[in-house]
């Protein structure tokens, strides 16, 4: 395979689908800011979707250090954890016109991935959250996403 692509357990939790299983795990969002130092934020299955095994759309808030990171340097870093293995995924960013008000919307390309995992024991969960108001976050989720897959010419890749 020439290019890096997403491992199907990552493209099946990215997939936009089944957000209510999906509503307590949080994803590290790994910048750069403008003084070359790391910035961390975290994301849920809300705001980051696969589109195919080597792209993703990504929402951000607008006017966080995240989103101004990547409109910088066009940069990030995606760490989650699914069915047992921690997955650091690295794009290629470009800023798309919004769906959203208050959101930047971002198209990754997977630059790389790494699977890291331990032969001796397995992870059993990454960081996790409970949201104060579920009904109406995924809501706003489901919402979001049909915005997302609206900017795409073909189906889903799902």
């Amino acid at each position: 395979m020439n290019k890096a692509e997403l491992p199907k357990a990552v493209r099946v939790f990215l997939n936009g689908k089944d957000l209510e299983r999906k509503q307590r795990d949080a994803m590290l969002l790994s910048t750069v800011t403008s003084e070359d130092f790391p910035h961390v934020a975290m994301i849920s299955a809300g705001e980051l979707i696969a589109i195919s095994s080597s792209r993703v759309k990504l929402l951000v808030w607008k006017n966080t250090t995240s989103s101004k990171n990547m409109i910088q340097n066009h940069k990030a870093t995606v760490t989650l954890v699914v069915e047992g293995k921690a997955y650091y995924i690295k794009f290629l960013l470009k800023k798309e016109a919004p769906v959203l008000s208050g959101y930047e919307l971002f198209t990754g390309e997977v630059a790389a991935v790494k699977e890291d995992y331990a032969k001796y024991a397995v992870l059993t969960s990454g960081i996790q959250f409970q949201l104060h108001d579920s009904k109406e976050v995924l809501s706003r989720w489901k919402q979001s996403i049909e915005a997302v897959l609206s900017t795409e010419k073909t189906d889903s890749y799902f």
